[in-house]
């Protein structure tokens, strides 16, 4: 990812709306872009600032650890969806093969010893 898209992309970033596929190119590219990371920083901050003001229970809030905490927060649902995709692909190929083998058996195409007794 070049700055001119990461630089498109920090407001839907910011307000949560970044479409899920861009996300880990963004972070990554943000990370080790020093420019880009201070632009998004800055807008970071003030929408933080803007939600602290509009928010009747003041706390006190390290407004540049928030941006460290989101981006490692995005970083980890899309490693969890990651991996959530592998094992689902996984048990459906997997459940695929059993259901071919099954098939074939019980077309006794295949004779599976272990399945003998349960048809």
């Amino acid at each position: 990812m070049d700055c001119e898209r990461a630089e498109k992309l920090i407001q839907p970033y910011v307000q949560d709306k970044m479409p899920e596929n861009e996300m880990e190119d963004f972070i990554h590219h943000v990370r080790n872009c020093p420019a880009c990371y201070d632009e998004l920083e800055t807008y970071f901050i003030i929408r933080q600032a803007a939600r602290y003001l509009d928010d009747d229970e003041k706390q006190s809030y390290n407004l540049k650890g928030l941006l460290a905490k989101d981006m490692r927060e995005k970083e980890r649902r899309i490693q969890r969806k990651k991996h959530r995709n592998i094992f689902f692909s996984v048990l459906i190929f997997v459940l695929t093969i059993l259901l071919i083998l099954f098939t074939l058996h019980y077309l006794d195409f295949v004779e599976i010893p272990w399945l003998k007794g349960l048809f």
